[in-house]
């Protein structure tokens, strides 16, 4: 195979470099020189068959082993991972960049590897190199196989607010079989929103439990059903319109923005829109409320809205207060609503060091 030959030869250089494949003293006490005969005859040629022999075997390992082995690790931005020579890392979701001193072999391809690493490809750090994976997105998920370190940077760590969350009970995972089915890297759906809202308002097991409703939209899956009718029959979310047979959709599958989650958020909180904050308006007004800071406006209303910016909006929105005078916070409410338990997140909110932009 392509990429064995180019394994082959890669390890054939560092052999040949080192002389280790040097079996006898080619040359003699009156002429010690090596002869370049058997140098083209002998030497070359054992270098290449062992280096060939220790490329099969590297690669038969990474090739057996299956998709769901090695160590599999969520890391944040500014995140460093280096790898020495023999192990193998897969970018699962996420951006990275790739520096180092030697070869990175991309296995996918065969080849040398240059430029930026792929999604979905494994890239091993050959003979005598050292590779470091720097984290460029504000998330990402990686599978690795053999010996690595990680230096962490000092960025916001939204998996582990998703952790947090997920520990209350207010957030979960999809079906991607990687990366705890977070899927932080992608953008939220209209779905997926207001199944966080509906969290964050407490009513979730309400919602699961709702009869039904007059509206039937055409575009919602069965389960996500529930949700979408008491949601709608309480005035919290609207339709899309209608499509081209003028049955009426919800657009479930569209993406929800900033503005969108964070009107969500002040509902969430007892905000009355059209009197406390308008839609239009949502993350100006959320920072005059004292919902959101001023970092926090400025980065939402210039970088893509992700399922990152979610958990960071929704766990830091249950330390806001809550509308009305005397209010206590949202975690407070929902607590003495009985829609998660206090201990348990007050452990889930204890350990977790991420600081509010």
């Amino acid at each position: 195979m392509k990429h064995r030959k180019v394994m082959a030869l890669l390890l054939a250089g560092t052999l040949i470099c080192a002389g280790g494949a040097i079996a006898a003293d080619p040359g003699s006490a009156a002429d010690p020189l090596i002869a370049l005969g058997w140098l083209k005859s002998t030497f070359i040629p054992n270098a290449v068959t062992q280096a060939d022999a220790r490329a099969e075997e590297r690669i038969d390992a990474l090739e057996n082993s299956s998709t769901s082995s090695g160590t599999e690790l969520r890391i944040k931005r500014g995140d460093v991972l280096r790898l020495d020579s023999g192990a193998a890392l897969t970018p699962l979701a996420g951006g990275l960049s790739l520096s180092s001193a030697g070869t990175v072999v991309d296995i996918t391809t065969g080849e040398e590897h240059t430029g930026l690493p792929v999604t979905g490809h494994r890239y091993l750090a050959a003979e005598q190199t050292q590779a470091a994976f720097s984290v460029t997105t504000d998330t990402a998920v990686v599978r690795l196989i053999g010996p690595y370190q990680l230096s962490p940077s000092t960025e916001t760590d939204y998996n582990a607010l998703a952790d947090a969350l997920k520990t209350m009970g207010l957030f979960k995972g999809t079906d991607t079989p990687y990366g705890s089915g977070y899927d932080l890297e992608l953008a939220p759906t209209r779905i997926q929103g207001l199944v966080l809202f509906l969290r964050l308002m407490g009513e979730e097991q309400s919602a699961l439990s709702y009869p039904g409703s007059g509206i039937h939209f055409t575009d919602v899956p069965d389960w996500a059903l529930p949700y979408v009718a008491y949601a709608y029959d309480r005035g919290y979310t609207k339709g899309q319109g209608v499509d081209e047979q003028w049955r009426v959709i919800f657009g479930s599958d569209a993406p929800i923005s900033a503005g969108d989650y964070t009107t969500f958020l002040l509902r969430a909180l007892g905000y009355m829109e059209g009197s406390d904050f308008q839609w239009e308006t949502a993350l100006t007004d959320a920072q005059t409320l004292g919902v959101l800071t001023a970092g926090e406006g400025t980065l939402l209303a210039q970088k893509p809205f992700l399922r990152a910016q979610t958990v960071y909006l929704s766990y830091f929105a249950l330390s806001a207060k809550t509308a009305g005078e005397g209010g206590g916070t949202l975690l407070e409410r929902l607590a003495t609503a009985g829609a998660i338990d206090a201990a348990t997140a007050q452990s889930a909110m204890s350990g977790l060091s991420s600081q509010r932009l």
